[in-house]
């Protein structure tokens, strides 16, 4: 998703994580979430994304470690025993074709956020902040403050 992309790793990361928690695009709270990432779960402080929980429920969070995120999702498809259940959402055109020929079904990124992927601000929101984000990470800051002052949390 593009506005998550300029993020560093992390932030990126997280960001998905809390939007898919948050927005459920998935749908039915009976849908399950997989998400694949590169890398070894120790890297980046990984570990603690794995089993993050949403209002909808838990998303699986898998490290590809030692392969690749591409390779990781194509094998994950191949031992699925239902694979016309699954359904991998990715913009990598390889990805997307080998899931389709082995019978699961596939979707773009942009038509499962179901918006366009660069409006993850509404327009008034930028034009009245002159077009300038702050990090998720810088985000949460502010929220850990307000919470602590408006609501007496520490």
């Amino acid at each position: 998703m593009a506005p998550l992309r300029d993020l560093p790793l992390e932030d990126g990361r997280r960001g998905l994580l809390r939007w898919i928690g948050q927005a459920r695009p998935q749908g039915s709270v009976n849908n399950q979430v997989t998400v694949v990432f590169d890398g070894h779960p120790d890297h980046f402080g990984s570990t603690a994304m794995a089993g993050q929980a949403g209002p909808q429920g838990e998303i699986k969070v898998i490290f590809s470690d030692g392969c690749s995120a591409d390779d990781k999702i194509k094998r994950m498809v191949e031992e699925m025993p239902a694979r016309q259940n699954c359904v991998v959402v990715t913009d990598d055109k390889d990805i997307f074709l080998y899931a389709r020929s082995l019978g699961a079904r596939v979707m773009s990124v942009p038509a499962f956020t179901g918006r366009d992927t660069k409006s993850f601000v509404s327009a008034k929101a930028r034009q009245e902040s002159g077009g300038k984000n702050i990090s998720l990470s810088r985000q949460e800051k502010i929220n850990q403050e307000l919470r602590s002052f408006w609501l007496k949390e520490k």
